[in-house]
C-alpha cells in the first residue's frame, strides 16, 4: 500500500528555497502552505535540515516504510545516549527520514522495550483445522474476551483446552 504526503515535492522544495534564500521565514512559509500553526514552522525547518544533509532525496515522498535492523537501532540509540549527536544529526547522518523515529527508538530503549526488527508484513494467525465452533460458543468466547481484556485468539486457545 503506498503512502501519500500532505505536501508535494514541489511544495517542499519551494519552501526550502524560500527559507534558504531568506525571502520568507518558516512561519510565513507555513502560513502560505496552509499548515497547522502548531507544527508548520517546525516542519519547514525539518525539511530544511533534511535538504541540507541529503539534498532532494529526503524531500521526495516515501513509497513505503523503511526497514531497520535491531542492531542498527541499537547503534543509533547508543550514539545518542553517549551524547555524541542530537536526534536531528543522527537522523541525517544515517538517512533516517524523521528525528521522531530516532526519538521512539530511544524511548523504547529507556523503557526497556525491545526495539525489534521491522517486519512490514502483518502477523497472520493460522488456525489449525479443528471442529467448527458453534455460534453459541463463539458468543461466550467474545464475552470472555470483553470481560477479561483478552484478544480472541488467546481466549479461543484457552477454551480449546477446556
Amino acid at each position: 500500500m503506498s503512502r501519500k504526503s500532505m505536501y508535494s515535492f514541489k511544495q517542499k522544495k519551494w519552501a526550502v528555497e524560500q527559507y534558504l534564500s531568506e525571502n520568507m521565514s518558516a512561519v510565513e512559509i507555513a502560513r502560505r502552505l496552509n499548515m497547522p500553526e502548531k507544527y508548520g514552522r517546525d516542519q519547514v525547518t525539518v525539511w530544511v535540515h533534511q535538504y541540507q544533509s541529503n539534498q532532494d532525496a529526503f524531500l521526495s515522498n516515501a513509497k513505503h516504510n523503511a526497514h531497520y535492523s535491531k542492531e542498527f537501532k541499537e547503534k543509533v540509540v547508543q550514539e545518542y545516549l553517549n551524547g555524541n549527536s542530537s536526534l536531528f544529526s543522527l537522523a541525517n547522518k544515517y538517512g533516517i527520514r524523521s528525528r521522531n523515529t530516532v526519538f521512539r527508538w530511544v524511548s523504547k530503549y529507556n523503557n526497556h522495550i525491545d526495539n525489534r526488527d521491522y517486519d512490514p508484513h502483518p502477523e497472520v494467525h493460522m488456525t489449525k483445522v479443528k471442529r467448527k465452533t458453534p455460534q453459541s460458543e463463539r458468543i461466550k468466547i467474545v464475552q470472555y474476551c470483553i470481560n477479561h481484556n483478552k484478544n480472541y485468539t488467546e481466549a479461543d486457545a484457552s477454551s480449546q483446552k477446556n
